[in-house]
């Protein structure tokens, strides 16, 4: 699970999970204080997840058997280019291959170290002056996700 601002700086990396592990019960048990009034943009792995003091953005739920409305398609499509920042610094950390495949060295300290090392060499590029990538014009952001 990751916390990252709009310019896809990483400002908090949970220890790594097995995939059986649900993302709403990992965010409920790290139990962040995000600043008041900020925006955090979450996926629906969160689903259920609404910190105090903070404004959610989620995109809606497509309901069994139904459609979505016109108001709940269009919702997610403005929401959806504003998401994109937290799959870019996922991205920008697995540029380090090793964070993408089997780690089939013993210990979870290791793919922990690992990850932060990974988080570590993406920050430094998110922070350098020769970085092509504009940050969106919005204040107080966070986006959250897995």
């Amino acid at each position: 699970m990751t916390l990252c601002d709009s310019t896809q700086y990483v400002h908090f990396l949970s220890a790594t999970e097995s995939g059986r592990a649900h993302d709403k019960k990992l965010a409920d048990e790290y139990a962040l204080h995000l600043p008041a009034g900020c925006v955090l943009r979450q996926d629906l792995g969160l689903l259920g997840h609404a910190p105090t003091g903070v404004v959610v953005e989620m995109p809606h739920k497509k309901p069994p058997k139904r459609e979505l409305t016109f108001a709940q398609k269009l919702y997610n499509q403005l929401l959806s280019p504003l998401r994109v920042v937290i799959e870019h610094a996922h991205s920008g950390i697995k540029r380090l291959h090793m964070v993408q495949g089997t780690i089939r060295l013993r210990g979870e300290w290791v793919r922990d170290t690992v990850m932060v090392v990974a988080c570590g060499l993406h920050n430094l590029r998110a922070r350098s002056p020769h970085r092509a990538y504009r940050a969106p014009v919005h204040a107080k952001l966070a986006n959250y996700a897995e």
